[in-house]
């Protein structure tokens, strides 16, 4: 597992230092992106529950939220029961890939989790999700530097700038981006 989590980190890395500026005349490499997809990251300091307001006023799926990290004051002892519970849930994983995982965090031994929400236009969901963070005592890392989170939209397709133009005007969103394609260059070590 932590093998996996290495792997994906290293290769998010990649994907973030080849990162460049998008003028607004796109040109044909920057119109290479996949259709529908729209990614809305929020500031820290906007709770899940002001996010559910959100996602609900617009007619969009949600494909998940993610990018997520709550504490719990439960006991340190209570990690695995925090975790059983929550993937419990239909809605806090995919049954394949995605789980809610979390660990106690070293310095203060207190539970820490990163639950990402499929289907959450769902309100039986939010509902649920508001309710669990009740039992489970979970409090929002709504401060830290990496706080917030990234709501993953489809919109219709061929309205992907349109819309990435108006997720950008919400005072309490940090930043919108599509969902570019990228190009991998394989070496081939005959040339080294």
């Amino acid at each position: 597992m932590k093998t996996l989590k290495l792997i994906l980190l290293l290769f998010s890395l990649s994907f973030i230092s080849c990162e460049k500026e998008i003028d607004d005349q796109p040109t044909n490499e920057e119109n290479r992106f996949v259709p529908t997809d729209v990614f809305v990251k929020i500031k820290g300091g906007y709770t899940i529950d002001k996010v559910f307001k959100f996602i609900n006023s617009f007619d969009h799926e949600v494909e998940n939220i993610n990018s997520l990290k709550f504490t719990s004051s439960l006991s340190p002892d209570s990690l695995q029961y925090v975790l059983d519970y929550l993937n419990a849930k239909p809605y806090t994983n995919d049954g394949n890939v995605w789980f809610v995982n979390g660990y106690l965090h070293y310095q203060t031994n207190q539970i820490t989790i990163f639950p990402r929400l499929f289907n959450i236009k769902n309100t039986t969901y939010q509902e649920d999700w508001l309710n669990s963070m009740k039992v489970l005592k979970l409090k929002e890392d709504t401060i830290s530097q990496t706080a917030g989170c990234i709501i993953y939209f489809h919109v219709p397709e061929g309205e992907e700038r349109l819309w990435e133009s108006i997720f950008k005007k919400y005072e309490f969103v940090e930043w919108v981006q599509l969902n570019y394609y990228s190009d991998i260059i394989l070496l081939n070590n005959k040339n080294r």
